[in-house]
């Protein structure tokens, strides 16, 4: 949970704790993420010490508050109607 690298550390490999994920390459520290809108999730910039900003989710994903983007729900794919299309905030409906 530190911002930095664990000097104990023998195995980078960090298990980051809900709200934080891995900082940097390898991951030595873990940093919170930011608490992104409905629509948006956390993404990563830059190239060796990550950062994190909100991004829009892509087209066929939605995420509700503090989430990642996932996938509409495929209505088709099971045999179901599909009432209403997902938007970036909300799933389909079947």
């Amino acid at each position: 949970g530190s911002s930095v690298p664990c000097q104990e550390a023998q195995d980078p490999d960090c298990k980051c704790p809900p709200g934080h994920s891995c900082a940097g390459e390898p991951c030595q520290f873990c940093r919170r993420l930011p608490r992104c809108q409905p629509g948006h999730q956390p993404a990563r910039i830059g190239k060796i010490n990550f950062l994190f900003e909100c991004k829009p989710c892509e087209t066929g994903t939605y995420s509700s508050r503090n989430g990642w983007c996932r996938n509409w729900t495929d209505c088709e794919s099971s045999g179901f109607i599909t009432l209403r299309e997902g938007n970036s905030t909300h799933n389909s409906v079947c």
